[in-house]
């Protein structure tokens, strides 16, 4: 029974989204590999929720938009920290029951993004860190 039970678990499914998010990220990196981290997190994302009936319902653009929009933040952290965040984020919100094990994980890794936001530095250090990201994003705003 306690083989079934923790199959089936909170904490199993929540520590299976991370390995599966971080798996799809290192086999995204390593094909690759002249992606920056901002595509490559969004990406991950799109692995992970593109193909699901929410998605085919959203359609392609949406859900691009969504993965993108989601991983942002973590965009400006240098692996493997970047996929962690992003690891823990979707963890957290498809097992929200399991945020007690990795609050204080999330609230670190988090810190310097809220501070980098708050101090206004947060989209120098993206373009730095992205810059074919940033360059699509720019020509995104030209374009609308």
């Amino acid at each position: 029974m306690g083989f079934f039970k923790s199959l089936f678990s909170s904490k199993a499914l929540a520590e299976n989204i991370i390995k599966v998010n971080e798996q799809t990220y290192f086999d995204l990196k390593k094909n690759h590999p002249d992606r920056d981290e901002h595509w490559l997190l969004a990406n991950t994302w799109l692995e992970i929720f593109g193909s699901t009936k929410e998605a085919k319902q959203k359609g392609p653009e949406l859900m691009k938009f969504i993965a993108w929009k989601d991983t942002l933040n973590f965009s400006i952290l240098d692996p493997p920290k970047s996929i962690r965040a992003l690891a823990l984020y979707i963890a957290l919100k498809e097992v929200p029951s399991e945020a007690h094990r990795y609050e204080e994980e999330v609230n670190k890794i988090m810190e310097p993004i809220m501070r980098m936001r708050d101090d206004g530095t947060f989209m120098g250090i993206y373009r730095k860190k992205n810059p074919n990201s940033a360059k699509q994003m720019d020509e995104l705003d030209k374009s609308e």
